[in-house]
């Protein structure tokens, strides 16, 4: 056996205990838990979730900087006091055959899928690697304070914004390679006109701005990826320029301007679900211009939204504020549903029909 050396900590006549572990070795005596199974004072474990975080920290040499929040069952792992010494401990497994008699001696009240990451089969950081977690130590707790302590831990926390937190991992190049799609278009796109002073890059405070990272998701979505020129994938340059490019057709189309216009009269045109909408429909019109051998101007583009708003019978200048059309942008369910009607009738639309240059 081995001494954990632990901290006593006392919040209203409540007692825990502060130290710090292997994982790998501390996973080997907590509860086993099935993945998805619903648990008496805790979320139910996410499998995908365990293993992302087993590959973050084993392959991507990631940190895990908060504690986990632990509760003994019995009197197995209670606090000892170090003989002539103010020094708490408890006795900790070494060998397999003390492993064995220690087994499901330890509950997790908080953080259960950063230590299952390191159960045997899911692991990937390699054995002879250092790595240490912070741990927090309730002794016997019942039901009613585990539950307790649970909401303690998650209710008053407030989230951090996905998009803030992309940044963060785009200054420190920890990018997903999906996110790497999409990142550097869209970070020149808020630093040009038609969309500078209108996309949060990070945390700012943009009224009617749009989140970076949604309009990452709306790209991923149309497959603005795989935008091509005779079979070669657009570079990130002609993407932007594509881009800045087809959606000064759409403020001059709809009359109004994505960075000063006033919520009401641009309606959806200024909020995510236009953006998102109109990012839908890119792909399309690209196709479009290839197949009619056209180049891909703002009036090439105007002529095709014009046809479109008389198909859908709705005036270009309200076609994100009419009636007619407003229910469209009400949610994500609606939104991809009109892409879709918009994107078909643009399919169907006759080649002679399309004079841009004239």
């Amino acid at each position: 056996m081995k001494k954990i050396y632990l901290q006593k900590v006392e919040q209203h006549e409540t007692i825990c205990y502060i130290g710090k572990i292997d994982p790998r070795d501390l996973v080997r005596v907590a509860t086993k838990v099935e993945m998805s199974a619903v648990q008496d004072a805790q979320r139910p474990l996410n499998e995908k979730r365990v293993k992302d975080i087993a590959k973050y920290v084993g392959i991507e040499r990631g940190i895990l900087p908060n504690t986990l929040t632990l509760a003994t069952k019995d009197t197995t792992f209670d606090v000892i006091t170090e003989p002539g010494s103010h020094l708490l401990y408890i006795n900790f497994p070494e060998s397999d055959a003390e492993f064995e008699n220690f087994k499901e001696k330890i509950d997790v009240m908080d953080g259960q899928h950063r230590l299952y990451s390191f159960l045997e089969d899911i692991c990937l950081l390699p054995q002879d690697v250092p790595f240490e977690i912070g741990f927090t130590l309730y002794i016997r707790p019942d039901l009613f304070a585990r539950r307790r302590i649970f909401v303690s831990c998650n209710e008053k926390q407030e989230k951090v914004s996905g998009n803030l937190l992309m940044w963060f991992r785009a200054q420190l190049n920890m990018l997903s390679d999906e996110e790497k799609n999409f990142y550097n278009v869209v970070q020149k796109l808020s630093e040009e006109y038609p969309l500078k002073g209108h996309v949060k890059m990070n945390a700012e405070k943009i009224t009617n701005g749009v989140n970076a990272k949604e309009i990452m998701a709306a790209m991923k979505q149309a497959k603005i990826q795989d935008l091509e020129i005779n079979e070669q994938p657009l570079i990130d340059e002609q993407k932007v320029d594509l881009i800045k490019k087809y959606l000064v057709a759409w403020e001059k189309f709809a009359d109004f301007k994505f960075a000063q216009s006033k919520p009401r009269e641009a309606g959806a045109a200024i909020k995510m679900a236009g953006l998102k909408f109109m990012i839908l429909l890119l792909p399309k019109i690209w196709e479009r211009a290839l197949s009619s051998q056209s180049k891909f101007t703002e009036e090439f583009v105007i002529n095709i939204l014009n046809q479109v708003a008389t198909n859908v019978g709705v005036e270009r200048e309200a076609f994100f504020t009419s009636d007619v059309t407003k229910m469209n942008f009400r949610d994500r369910t609606a939104v991809d549903a009109f892409a879709n009607q918009c994107n078909n009738i643009i399919t169907n639309l006759v080649a002679q029909g399309f004079n841009p240059l004239a």
